[in-house]
């Protein structure tokens, strides 16, 4: 049961709701925080839409899908992740996730977009809860009707393309609007390019974030609080929402870092002339506070990936990838991960060099 001052969607009127609401909601207290295990489902593909290649859908992995809630418990600041396997990616109320079907789902982080799909054999309810919990912790868009206007089974190659297509216009605004780039990054440069890379950072760096969250590495000195702002447009917004849901930028600005880190210490940092600057990513005033990493923040949590590299996955390339079933292949250029060597996923710079 849903303890009293849980993190998630207070329970409605509706049985059914109710019923819903109290799936899941295992929690693990830390010296500074709490991880909360908010929903849990036994099956599921992630897959990767290129950038680079529009025609390539990458096979990421099939196994358990989790989302995990973790609460800071000397400030307002909370973090929202979601994993499959080993793989995890961050939520936040700036990043946009789409509703394209009954059960699949098309998830940006800027640099890139994922395609989450859930087998038909899902219980309908974890699927409208797991919409709750997009709703609460991203930016969320139903769209679903796009599978039927595609007329194609979500294990069909081309439906995500094409899903991707007609949802282009409106995550490249939502991206825009709040200060992100679209596409590949512009500090990702030479080797950096590669998504299968940013996919591997996005996770160490989603894991790392709540980890020292959780640790108390992570304290209120590294932290901006922004708080809502009055919206004489919206009188009903609800007048206390304490938590503070974190911008993307947490997470992407760590990961420019790493890339320019890497275009430093290799000797690339000439390729950077062409990275476009781009603006400060905000958000418009709204429902609900947010925070950010400041400087002293932003080099507390680089240091710790760069001179430590320890994260479940920074060895992701070595571990074995769950092929889908015969009949339901889904990466038009057969699915194998690159070669990735660990110390370009978390460069390493040695004091004094």
């Amino acid at each position: 049961m849903p303890r009293s001052g849980s993190l998630l969607p207070p329970c409605s009127s509706s049985v059914n709701s109710r019923t819903i609401l109290c799936f899941e909601e295992r929690c693990l207290r830390f010296p500074c925080g709490e991880l909360i295990q908010a929903l849990r489902v036994d099956s599921s593909d992630l897959m990767l839409l290129e950038y680079k290649d529009g025609r390539v859908l990458r096979f990421l992995r099939r196994g358990e899908f989790m989302m995990k809630l973790v609460k800071h418990s000397f400030s307002p600041i909370l973090v929202a992740a979601c994993t499959v396997g080993c793989v995890h990616w961050p939520l936040a109320r700036d990043a946009p996730v789409f509703r394209v079907g009954g059960r699949s789902f098309l998830v940006a982080v800027p640099g890139l977009l994922y395609a989450l799909r859930f087998p038909p054999t899902c219980p309908e309810q974890r699927m409208v809860f797991l919409e709750v919990l997009f709703m609460r912790f991203s930016d969320y868009s139903d769209l679903s009707h796009i599978q039927t206007d595609i007329g194609a089974s979500d294990c069909d190659p081309s439906f995500w393309i094409r899903a991707r297509n007609k949802i282009r216009t409106a995550l490249d605004s939502k991206l825009l609007q709040s200060g992100y780039f679209v596409g590949i990054s512009p500090t990702a440069v030479g080797g950096q390019r590669s998504e299968l890379l940013r996919v591997c950072r996005t996770s160490g760096t989603a894991q790392v974030v709540m980890k020292a969250v959780l640790a108390g590495i992570l304290q209120s000195v590294h932290t901006d609080i922004h708080e809502m702002k009055p919206d004489t447009e919206n009188p009903s917004r609800p007048a206390d929402i304490p938590e503070a849901y974190p911008k993307i930028s947490v997470f992407t600005n760590l990961m420019e870092a790493l890339e320019l880190a890497w275009a430093v210490s290799s000797g690339s940092s000439h390729l950077l002339r062409e990275a476009a600057g781009g603006k400060p990513a905000m958000l418009k005033p709204s429902d609900f506070n947010t925070w950010s990493l400041n400087k002293s923040g932003i080099v507390c949590l680089v240091e710790l990936l760069m001179h430590t590299g320890e994260t479940p996955d920074r060895n992701i390339s070595n571990q074995p990838v769950s092929e889908p079933e015969e009949g339901t292949e889904i990466d038009k250029e057969g699915g194998e991960d690159e070669e990735m060597n660990t110390e370009m996923i978390f460069p390493v710079i040695h004091r004094g060099d």
